[in-house]
């Protein structure tokens, strides 16, 4: 089966890649080896989210969160909306015609497909990791043991508070400690506070540049990383008006200032990642489909299945495609029931069909049946 295009986005030298379903993996297949392809893998996803260019077509009005934060009608952006639907990038772009058009009637704060910028690290890194698991920057951190986020360097936070990470962790660490992890993160990685009634978090997506003094300290002044982040202010620093912020270059002091700490994944310290793993409980065959019991089961994965694809075709008509449907669940665990009402499989009538589903998560996809049955 060919890959499903999804859409289209700009890459760091501003050319248009068209964004797929990743490629078809066997049951049991390797996983990529090495940091730096997984490195990559995220990392070109945040770039996904940063770089789609879309126009609005209707008022998408946030102010309440930030006064800048309007999407107004006609008008074209880059990035994708900051909301706290916490969807990835696939559900956004369903939500774009082939113009690149946000259609949707819902542009609800909570409803509308867009993310924030905890979760839009969190999505890049469930490309690569089966254990992340946070909501938003209040719990992505090391001192939380189930989020799956590990410290980079020697930070300890067993130092948190609960409230600010810079009163508590950064402020009781030593300084060089802090650069020094800073010289540590690799592209991929995190930089994420949490200051009492708020937090951030962006992604390193370059390498950094670190300079150090001729005994060997770094010179926080002269030594930088680059950071992309999602966050709830517009501005006009790329091609058309953005949330979002890309290789943004900050002195390792200014890091320091302002308190940002440096985080990671498993995955990201070894060098490898699990395989997907896929099951399906209730797999329909066509006995069942022929009597019109539809799809009941559910499909399991280690890793978050990002999209489910159902397609159905005629098989006695020479293949004619009758129905491709998708749904982006973000979920380790989905029910089949939704795709069976888009498919309309009950209503089908006269013929013999071809019924095959797939799923998709970061590290590839896999068709998880084919059915053939016939229906009076």
């Amino acid at each position: 089966m060919s890959d499903v295009l999804i859409h289209s986005y700009l890459d760091e030298t501003g050319t248009e890649v068209a964004a797929q379903l990743p490629q078809d993996v066997s049951a049991g297949a390797c996983a990529p080896e090495t940091a730096e392809q997984l490195r990559q893998i995220a990392v070109s996803y945040m770039y996904q989210m940063a770089k789609v260019v879309w126009t609005a077509d209707k008022l998408i009005d946030y102010s309440f969160n930030d006064k800048s934060l309007v999407y107004e009608p006609g008008k074209t952006y880059v990035g994708m909306i900051y909301n706290n639907c916490r969807n990835g990038f696939e559900a956004f772009c369903k939500a774009l015609d082939e113009n690149g058009v946000y259609k949707l009637e819902d542009t609800g704060w909570d409803t509308a497909p867009g993310n924030s910028c905890a979760t839009s690290i969190k999505h890049a890194w469930q490309m690569i990791s089966p254990d992340v698991e946070y909501q938003y920057s209040v719990d992505m951190m090391p001192y939380y043991k189930d989020t799956g986020v590990l410290p980079v360097g020697r930070i300890n936070w067993d130092l948190y508070d609960g409230k600010n990470t810079t009163n508590s962790v950064l402020k009781n660490t030593d300084k060089n400690d802090i650069l020094e992890a800073y010289a540590l993160a690799r592209p991929a990685d995190g930089f994420m506070r949490y200051l009492d009634k708020g937090g951030h978090a962006l992604m390193v997506t370059l390498p950094p540049v670190v300079v150090r003094d001729t005994d060997g300290y770094i010179k926080p002044e002269e030594s930088f990383v680059f950071l992309t982040d999602q966050n709830n202010k517009m501005n006009t620093l790329r091609e058309y008006p953005s949330s979002w912020k890309v290789d943004h270059k900050v002195s390792f002091e200014k890091a320091y200032t302002d308190g940002w700490l440096p985080v990671t994944v498993k995955e990201l310290c070894q060098g490898n990642a699990p395989a997907p793993v896929f099951e399906v409980t209730k797999q329909p065959t066509a006995a069942s489909l022929q009597a019109g019991y539809g799809l009941m089961g559910n499909v399991r994965c280690n890793y978050c299945i990002m999209t489910l694809r159902g397609e159905l075709r005629r098989e006695d008509a020479e293949g004619e495609q009758l129905l491709v449907v998708e749904q982006h669940p973000y979920k380790r665990e989905v029910s089949l029931h939704g795709l069976n009402e888009q498919l309309a499989l009950d209503a089908l009538s006269g013929g013999t069909f071809h019924l095959s589903v797939k799923a998709g998560v970061g590290l590839g996809s896999q068709t998880l049946f084919e059915v053939v049955f016939s229906k009076k």
